[in-house]
């Protein structure tokens, strides 16, 4: 990434702000790179919600990972935002911009501060009026280089990137074999933090069959604790390896990096598993790449249905499907899935 015309001071120290979630903090690593190659020398620190820390655990562009609380209030932000305001830092950026880091700039006087700004009007006239005002190449990557914009001369972004040790994978491989995985899988991923971004249980069920008359080939299965679909899933054949709940943050992070590929919904653990260098088919339903959801590596497989007219209908696919039935995942049929993702099999 070359440096912009729009040159600034090289800071010593940067802060980035992005408390949340998982794929959003994965895809935050992009611009973050960036800024460690315009400032090799500068120290980069993060500040993040304090259970997505080990997500970013281990990555040599990052110096320290401040942990923030889920249940801090309104007298710990104010605190932060002085904390930060007192600091040694020379460029604040927010990658968030929620009520809370707004709370937190605020008490921000002295420094170099900039902020992300989201798309709301644009995303607002997308689902409410079908009005589409983002330009073609609009991607959740160049959304988050914006507040560093100046600094660029070109739109090279960096890929997103975690880190797991090779004892990390050591130990996956090790915890697998105990569950009776001794040879190559498939990570199915198919929860979703709303229900209306997944993909039918059956379908998934005979997604398996098939591959598996294709390829002699195991599947693991994660997930959360409130992901039914996963229960369901290996309620149908307990031959699947459900680990839906069972492993940390880390531990997810290396069944995936072992895995052949990711196959799942628009969720977190997708956008990990391309930073980690997985290919992965992502089953996209109610949101699109306007929303943020999305591939970004050329070889991963995207499967949606661009005909259906009420699509995207909300951020994050939490609004209700108001058809008669949700023709944005119901449209996508077994056979479409294997034809794009044949490719992945081979």
């Amino acid at each position: 990434m070359a440096v912009g015309k729009n040159k600034v001071a090289a800071p010593n120290r940067i802060l980035a702000i992005k408390f949340s979630s998982i794929g959003d903090i994965v895809l935050t690593t992009s611009p973050i790179k960036t800024l460690k190659n315009i400032f090799p020398n500068a120290k980069i620190d993060i500040i993040t919600r304090s259970d997505f820390v080990p997500l970013l655990e281990g990555l040599k562009y990052i110096d320290n990972i401040i942990s923030f609380e889920r249940s801090a209030g309104f007298g710990k932000l104010i605190k932060t935002g002085k904390w930060i305001n007192n600091s040694n830092y020379d460029l604040i950026i927010d990658f968030h911009n929620s009520l809370r880091s707004n709370i937190i700039k605020m008490m921000i006087r002295n420094k170099v501060f900039r902020s992300l700004q989201k798309p709301r009007w644009q995303r607002f006239l997308l689902f409410r009026f079908r009005k589409n005002l983002f330009s073609a190449d609009f991607s959740q990557l160049q959304l988050l280089h914006k507040p560093i914009a100046s600094l660029l001369s070109d739109s090279d972004f960096p890929s997103p990137e975690l880190f797991v040790s090779d004892q990390e994978r050591f130990n996956a491989d090790e915890l697998l074999k105990i569950k009776g995985i001794n040879s190559e899988y498939i990570a199915l991923i198919p929860g979703a933090a709303w229900h209306q971004k997944t993909w039918s249980t059956q379908n998934y069920h005979d997604l398996i069959l098939k591959i598996k008359e294709i390829e002699d080939i195991d599947f693991v299965i994660l997930g959360g604790r409130n992901d039914k679909i996963c229960s369901d899933l290996a309620s149908y054949d307990k031959s699947y390896l459900n680990l839906q709940g069972e492993t940390n943050l880390r531990e997810s992070m290396a069944i995936i990096a072992n895995a052949k590929f990711c196959i799942g919904s628009d969720t977190g653990f997708i956008h990990a598993a391309e930073a980690l260098g997985k290919d992965v088919v992502l089953i996209l339903g109610p949101t699109s790449r306007e929303t943020g959801a999305g591939i970004n590596r050329d070889s991963s497989v995207l499967i949606q249905n661009d005909e259906v007219w009420c699509r995207p209908c909300s951020q994050n696919g939490k609004r209700k499907c108001y058809r008669d039935q949700q023709y944005c995942l119901t449209t996508i049929t077994l056979e479409i899935v294997l034809q794009q993702m044949r490719s992945l099999l081979n």
